[in-house]
């Protein structure tokens, strides 16, 4: 979605060569921490920053209401065995330049051009990169295993996020390429994720993860929830949820709110007049279960993988993803309430320029 370049930058230094550049202090009290300098080089810091920073030295993200960030700096470079770490610095084509994640200077760390090609050589599909994380769709190792649910064909797919700044590990998450487009519903939760555990080789764990994953029981358990996403009617609360999901997007898509928010109402028919609500969160939570919309579960599934695949951003679509795998993950609060239908609509997006999602 974007055509910036970036490059990225590892070094080694300590807590005490980190200086301060400058800092916001909210209303609240609360001090933000807007500039670094490393290494004579001005950085914006990430949150990626903020919470390996955190973690690695076991300090709490509200430290700063009680503490100027030059004294905490100095008081982990004082008290700390060991205040090294390895930094990476991103850069893009456009002047900007972010500190990505820190960890220890010992852990194992994949560079973004390494992740690059193992991606080309596993024939890595919608590859996209976002602060220090990039993401690749791919085949399991038994194939596309074309399928129907419904009116509706899919094939297997799993995504892998790897991050390239040394925290955390690379993930894999199944996902359902739905074949009317290139919309792709991904499992982003606990239920149907795995983590690529690393040695000293980073890339080999990761080829040999992309070479030989697969996930029959995982593929079964999320085609049972496609299924009966089909016959459940969506709840008032699970259609609020995707709502509040939208509202929070923001500058992460393509489409106006206001458009995008036409467009769910006519996919879920407008519930506050349906029920004669000016707010719908004066009703409860027991009662927005068991309140239908005009839609089924599986229509807010591809509201959701359309808006992400076609008009989010990286950060947009992880979170309306992420949506998806929440949804599918439980019983839906109306599980098997409708009768099996033959088909359903192929595009729910409408761009006042463009009309329908492609």
């Amino acid at each position: 979605m974007s055509t910036t370049t970036w490059s990225f930058h590892y070094g080694v230094t300590s807590v005490k060569d980190i200086r301060i550049a400058g800092t916001r202090q909210s209303p609240g009290g609360k001090t933000t921490v807007t500039g670094l300098e490393l290494a004579g080089e001005q950085v914006q810091p990430t949150r990626r920053f903020w919470k390996s920073f955190f973690n690695r030295f076991g300090v709490s993200d509200n430290v700063f209401r009680y503490f100027e960030p030059s004294e905490v700096f100095h008081r982990i470079s004082s008290r700390s065995a060991d205040d090294s770490l390895r930094y990476c610095i991103e850069r893009n084509d456009q002047g900007g330049r972010r500190i990505l994640a820190v960890s220890s200077p010992k852990r194992p760390v994949i560079d973004y051009d390494q992740v690059a090609t193992l991606i080309r050589r596993y024939d890595g599909r919608d590859v996209h990169y976002d602060s220090g994380i990039v993401t690749s769709t791919h085949a399991p190792r038994s194939g596309d295993r074309t399928f129907t649910i419904g009116a509706d064909r899919f094939q297997h797919r799993f995504v892998m996020e790897t991050p390239i700044d040394g925290f955390s590990h690379p993930k894999l998450y199944l996902s359902f390429l739905r074949l009317i487009c290139s919309n792709g519903a991904i499992g982003y939760s606990q239920a149907f994720r795995s983590d690529v555990s690393l040695g000293k080789d980073i890339g080999h764990c990761i080829a040999r993860a992309l070479e030989s994953y697969d996930n029959g029981d995982g593929y079964a358990a999320l085609r049972q929830r496609f299924e009966s996403a089909q016959k459940s009617w969506a709840s008032v609360r699970e259609c609020v949820q995707l709502y509040k999901t939208v509202m929070k997007l923001g500058e992460q898509c393509d489409l106006e709110r206001e458009a995008l928010l036409r467009s769910l109402y006519r996919t879920t028919g407008n519930l506050n007049e349906i029920y004669g609500l000016a707010n719908l969160d004066a009703l409860s939570t027991k009662r927005q279960r068991i309140l239908p919309a005009r839609c089924r579960v599986y229509d807010l599934i591809n509201f959701a993988s359309e808006t992400a695949t076609h008009h989010a951003t990286p950060i947009g679509n992880r979170a309306m993803q992420a949506f998806i795998g929440s949804l599918i993950s439980d019983e839906y609060d109306m599980e098997g309430t409708a009768e099996a239908v033959g088909d359903f609509q192929d595009f729910f997006v409408e761009s006042p320029a463009t009309g329908p999602s492609p």
